[in-house]
């Protein structure tokens, strides 16, 4: 039947999607590792991997939302899907901008806070491939929902541990002695990182109602 036909199109555009996201999340966290480490390296081939990788996943977003109007799966969970996707695509966008936030404005990050980051944007990358992990299950084979819950739960640990190192960094900037605009802009520097992982965790909710309203 062609409904099925388009099931299957709109399954490999999203697997497509999850893949593009997760690579422009690792992009943009490599970058930011290098930078933390250097902020003089160059970053040349990173931008222009990250605004593709950023570009080629609304494209596919787009694809699906395309495929989805023209009659793939039930009317009833067209919007859950399409909004799901949305905010998984919503990752990558904030990926996109925490890079471009770096790469425009070169903030100076003190030695002292290196660690601190390094572990955030470490535990950063896991939670996305605790996401990543939901999603494959969701759209995989029966018998899921119980796994997207056990990997939705991996995304609010992961997301939970970057709260935690984001306030107590946050706490350690007010404290210095640098002026007010300077703790400012540290604060933003931070925030910036951070809203990938709120961002993901975001997507893993939705995936959890989307889940959540598949059981029969």
């Amino acid at each position: 039947m062609l409904i099925f036909k388009k099931e299957k199109a709109v399954m490999k555009l999203i697997f497509r999607h999850i893949d593009k996201s997760a690579e422009c999340v690792q992009a943009t966290v490599d970058f930011l590792t290098a930078y933390i480490a250097d902020s003089h390296s160059d970053s040349t081939e990173a931008v222009q991997r990250v605004n593709s990788l950023e570009s080629e996943a609304d494209t596919l977003l787009r694809e699906i939302r395309d495929m989805l109007y023209s009659g793939a799966y039930l009317p009833q969970i067209r919007g859950d899907i399409y909004r799901l996707m949305s905010a998984i695509d919503g990752v990558s966008n904030k990926a996109e901008d925490c890079f471009d936030h770096f790469h425009y404005q070169f903030p100076e990050i003190p030695d002292d806070y290196a660690t601190d980051i390094d572990e955030i944007l470490d535990l950063t990358l896991e939670c996305f491939s605790a996401l990543q992990k939901g999603l494959k299950a969701y759209f995989g084979p029966k018998d899921k929902v119980e796994k997207v819950r056990k990997h939705g739960m991996r995304v609010s640990e992961f997301e939970s541990r970057i709260d935690k190192l984001e306030r107590e960094l946050t706490a350690r900037i007010f404290k210095t002695d640098m002026d007010k605009g300077e703790k400012l802009h540290q604060r933003r520097c931070l925030r910036k990182i951070t809203a990938i992982s709120d961002a993901t965790e975001d997507a893993a909710d939705q995936l959890q109602w989307v889940s959540v309203k598949s059981i029969v």
